[in-house]
């Protein structure tokens, strides 16, 4: 059989460093975070403060783990193992006969103890340590391994600190029980969320790459790249554009058998700390599917501090995605996306919403059939179109090509994606002319992810060495007889975007490309959000576009009103929603987030956040649920929910959350109903508008009111009259009779005693200085008197009365009973009044309050009937009188 290798380098030494806990060799883990020798980190300092992998099983598997190590005992599940070599889930140590050291050296990256005092620090140190013991020498290696990967459903993480030797060997055409062992752990561990399965990409180096192997490209893997200190590519590490990420790779100190330790390098551990990274991730997160966790680890990369690349690779290249910083994402076949970041990778999984599954992976798959002969020297380039029709939001592309070719160490293969993203899959190696058979090996490549599948794909094909001969001498030559295309990721039916921002955001772009990214603009609808999760410095996002927005220190153009959703990471962060249902999440930090109505959900976060409200407590419904989340309506059938937020500061006072839950009590409602806020008031004169008209008053005259209220006989300047239109009517300062007929009209006296009727249909109507008479008439109206002694009728419908300044005077028809209107600013000692009209002799009246709020009740004919609510002051010592006019309350 084929000969398996754990991926394992040779040991050397390393610097002192800073630490977090202490331990004593817990400073020659350069990669850590603080370092003094690298710039790089994989900064998780701030994620240890919360998260250290408790409650995830990680499994290994690999040669067997020493469990009596003191740095692994406390985290290792003798309960869980079981050791594939032997056959046996009673595991034990033979001290005489110890098992080679590979496991436990990639154990100890992953949950050596932290805080013990002694040795390194694994980056999960609170995870489960699952052994899944394999002896690589053993002539059925091949298949413990695979009922090892059977076995993982049974943990979140499996790594796989392994491959093997030889190029094309784990081909899964001809060992389907290979694929068959990844498949079975994607789609039914962790409940059919998935196994998260690690790989070591490979210690190739120029021998071959990473995309020679199916256990490594697999769509159902993650490639683990490995980086030295400096920032370049490790010199033995495998490239390929299926490896989705790099971690520190040379000079790795962990534990090693018999309580030691050992300072190593290789792609082997590189894999676990990703491995442990997931863990990190899932505590925070545990509903993450496992292509969720591909996608975030992506999107979380860094590249600042990496090189350009290996000397015979391609180097960096952006893809066609659009969401990620405001434009494609970074990829390299040295690196991957870029070195990790636990830190970014935690906050994005804590606010990643969707669930990426198996059973939900869309696959698109085309074949296409070619004639044409590779020759060398003469036809040196032979290249296929492939048309994609279906669309798939990508995650992974895998190719295979029907070639034969002697010399596969001496070509290369291309292929690009409809956006003109080009990934090497078959490489023309320094070092080697012959690697294997290529034909229909499937190769793959993560670099298109987040592009859309449609379009056509150019797969290209270069003989580089023109002078190659076959056996008689003759040009070698080779038939290429077609390609299949297979395209995995999202069936794009949603038109819900998420756009990713980092701090790279304001580290890596300059130039006309910081300018097209800092510009977001989102133009197919659906309920977009903005994650900014990952951005550690203060963040400014206005949806509605009125105020400029910035991330990671650089100021982002925003069209209003196309993103519904906001997370924000770490910093002190300012968040204004927009009109539509929003949800507002300001992550760490002190934020402040200003409340915009309607049905949203706000969560402050961590830190001491507050939320700004431009309207008083008593002009809401406010409501406490038994687990403490606050719950704000300012209209019937919107209702926001809030939680984390210490300070709620309104218009007219400021309360701590403490204060608020004292005033309403878990469960309790608040002095407020669902009503809809006022508008605010215009200062300026009403323009025309589209399809009102604005009138003047004319010189027909005046006319005289024949009110049976306290305008009865009113003389007015002029008469103004609408239309069955919207209208907008503003009078003078002369006093004039406006009408606005039908419609939703905007009506408005400024100065003079005006009287003004809004006839049919929800107006406005501002009566401004002056003594006016202000009536709705019929629709759901809201007026507004202004300053002077005011009279105001809604008329029907539920209306919305704001007295304002002066000694006002509501009335209300008792013959109303369908609707009921409301008193906002009612002031007994202005002098308000309510008039009530129309009532019966048998009628009684009263002042009640139920559920925290104050009625005008009505009791009549057997009936008991809510003719208005009333918010105000004084309502306590209101007297009725008879007028007459009617009954009268003040």
């Amino acid at each position: 059989m084929a000969e398996i290798l754990c991926q394992r380098g040779l040991v050397s030494s390393t610097a002192t460093l800073a630490t977090y806990y202490g331990d004593t060799l817990e400073k020659q883990q350069w990669y850590l975070d603080s370092s003094t020798r690298s710039k790089l980190s994989i900064d998780v300092y701030s994620v240890w403060k919360e998260y250290t992998g408790k409650g995830v099983k990680i499994g290994v598997i690999d040669s067997q783990i020493d469990y009596r190590h003191s740095d692994l005992s406390k985290s290792y599940s003798t309960a869980l193992d079981f050791n594939f070599a032997t056959g046996t889930d009673n595991v034990t140590i033979n001290a005489a006969a110890l098992p080679a050291s590979h496991g436990t050296l990639v154990a100890g990256v992953i949950s050596a103890g932290a805080g013990n005092g002694v040795g390194t620090v694994g980056i999960a140190s609170g995870a489960t340590l699952v052994g899944y013991g394999v002896d690589y020498a053993a002539t059925n290696a091949a298949s413990q391994i695979v009922s090892a990967l059977q076995k993982s459903v049974e943990v979140d993480v499996a790594n796989n600190s392994w491959s093997f030797v030889d190029n094309f060997a784990d081909n899964f055409a001809v060992n389907p029980e290979y694929k068959a062992g990844l498949v079975r752990a994607v789609s039914e561990g962790r409940g059919g969320l998935g196994t998260s399965i690690v790989f070591a990409a490979g210690n190739a180096g120029t021998t071959g790459t990473s995309n020679y192997h199916n256990f490594q490209n697999s769509p159902y893997s993650i490639a683990v790249g490995a980086v030295d200190s400096d920032g370049k590519p490790s010199s033995f590490t495998s490239l390929g554009a299926n490896v989705l990420i790099s971690a520190a790779g040379r000079d790795v100190m962990t534990t090693s058998l018999s309580d030691r330790y050992e300072s190593v390098n290789g792609t082997s551990f590189a894999a676990p700390t990703v491995s442990a990274a997931v863990g990190l991730m899932l505590q925070g997160n545990p509903n993450l599917g496992y292509r969720d966790i591909q996608e975030i680890l992506a999107y979380s990369a860094h590249r600042t501090g990496l090189s350009d690349g290996a000397d015979f690779g391609d180097g960096w290249r952006t893809n066609g995605a659009d969401n990620f910083n405001g434009g494609g994402l970074h990829f390299s076949d040295a690196f991957g996306y870029g070195f990790l970041n636990v830190h970014d990778a935690v906050r994005l999984a804590e606010t990643w919403t969707q669930q990426q599954t198996f059973a939900n992976l869309a696959t698109v798959s085309k074949t296409v059939s070619s004639a044409q002969t590779l020759v060398a020297g003469s036809n040196d380039h032979i290249s296929l179109d492939i048309l994609v029709t279906e669309a798939v939001n990508l995650e992974h592309a895998q190719l295979s090509i029907d070639l034969n070719w002697l010399n596969s160490g001496d070509i290369d293969v291309y292929l690009t994606s409809p956006d003109g993203t080009q990934v090497r899959l078959v490489y023309d190696l320094p070092e080697e002319s012959r690697v294997g058979s290529i034909r229909n090996f499937t190769f793959s490549s993560v670099a298109s992810m987040g592009e859309d599948s449609a379009g056509t794909w150019k797969v290209d094909i270069y003989n580089r060495d023109p002078a190659a001969v076959d056996k008689a001498g003759a040009p070698l030559t080779g038939k290429f007889k077609g390609a299949t295309l297979t395209l995995m990721g999202d069936a794009e039916t949603s038109k819900n975007d998420t756009y990713i921002y980092t701090d790279e955001f304001g580290l890596l772009y300059q130039g006309e490309d910081l300018a097209k990214r800092s510009v977001l603009k989102d133009a197919n609808g659906g309920v977009d959000t903005i994650n900014a999760a990952a951005v550690t410095l203060d963040t400014t996002i206005d949806l509605t576009g009125a105020k400029a927005s910035s991330i990671a220190g650089v100021t982002l153009s925003l069209t209003a009103n196309t993103i519904e959703n906001v997370y924000s990471g770490d910093g002190n962060d300012t968040l204004i929603g927009s009109t539509a249902a929003n949800i507002l999440n300001g992550g760490r930090g002190n934020d402040v987030i200003y409340f915009s109505f309607g049905n949203d959900r706000i969560d402050g976060g961590q830190g001491l956040d507050s939320l700004v409200l431009n309207c008083t407590l008593s002009s809401v419904s406010a409501s406490l649920s038994g687990s403490g989340e606050l719950q704000i309506s300012g209209k019937a059938g919107e209702v926001s929910s809030i939680c984390n937020v210490e300070t709620f500061r309104f218009s007219d006072a400021v309360y701590s959350y403490d204060q608020i839950a004292k005033l309403l009590g878990a469960g309790g409602v608040s002095t407020g109903q669902p009503e809809t806020p006022p508008p605010a008031p215009v200062t300026d004169p009403v323009d025309g508008g589209t399809g009102g008209v604005v009138e003047t008053p004319s010189s027909g005259g005046a006319t005289t009111q024949t009110s049976p209220y306290g305008d009865a006989g009113h003389t007015y300047a002029a008469n103004l009259g609408g239309s069955a239109a919207d209208d907008k009517l503003t009078g003078t300062t002369l006093g004039e009779r406006i009408d606005g007929l039908d419609g939703m009209d905007k009506l408005r006296g400024m100065g003079g005693n005006d009287g003004i009727h809004g006839g049919n249909g929800d107006d406005t109507i501002y009566g401004d200085d002056g003594h006016d008479y202000l009536y709705g008439d019929a629709g759901i109206d809201t007026i507004m008197g202004g300053t002077g002694n005011d009279w105001i009728f809604g008329g029907t419908g539920a209306d919305r009365l704001y007295g304002e300044a002066g000694t006002d005077t509501f009335v209300f028809d008792a013959s109303d009973t369908a609707s009921m209107d409301t008193i906002y600013d009612f002031n007994a000692a202005d002098g308000d009044k309510i008039l009530i009209t129309g009532a019966s002799t048998e009628a009684t009246f009263e002042i009640v309050t139920t559920a925290g709020a104050t009625y005008l009740e009505m009791h009549d004919d057997g009936g008991e009937f809510l003719l208005a609510r009333i918010k105000g002051t004084g309502m306590d010592g209101l007297d009725m009188t008879h007028t007459d006019a009617g009954l009268l309350w003040a």
